[in-house]
């Protein structure tokens, strides 16, 4: 037979069991979280870097392809080519540390970039990488640049 206080004991053990277990979870989701985010940063880095190099290389079909589509949706190639033709020529670039903005468009994070021409002179300009379920996308256009 049981007694009431091994009742009570037992309900007192099985609740703590329970509360470990939410907050082992809760801590295991927010890790999970917090790699994804370092993951997403990665990414969208890589993205700004493979776009600048194409940039730099002049390959602007290339560069073109790899806009967000907040931007494609009413800007064709010409354009864009026109566009970072009017830019001045940079020769090696440096990616800062990005800050993220999300809205009912998605999320987006911010670069600043230092662009370094070949006279020596630098410049820091903002680009913006949108997080699309494609993978990230660069959001480059007069009407995104910042900071120019």
């Amino acid at each position: 037979m049981i007694s009431v206080a091994g009742r009570t004991r037992g309900t007192v053990v099985l609740a703590l069991g329970s509360v470990i277990c939410v907050l082992t979870c809760c801590g295991v989701l927010d890790l999970v979280g917090k790699a994804n985010d370092r993951q997403d940063r990665r990414a969208a880095r890589a993205a700004l870097g493979g776009y600048l190099t194409r940039v730099e290389d002049g390959d602007y079909l290339a560069a073109y392809q790899q806009l967000c589509s907040d931007v494609l949706e009413d800007y064709p190639e010409t354009e864009h080519v026109a566009f970072l033709r009017q830019q001045r020529a940079f020769v090696s670039y440096a990616i800062g540390d990005p800050t993220e903005s999300s809205g009912i468009d998605g999320t987006y994070l911010a670069f600043p970039v230092s662009l370094t021409y070949v006279d020596g002179s630098a410049d820091e300009i903002g680009l913006v990488v949108g997080l699309q379920t494609d993978g990230p996308k660069v959001c480059d256009s007069e009407s995104w640049r910042s900071g120019s």
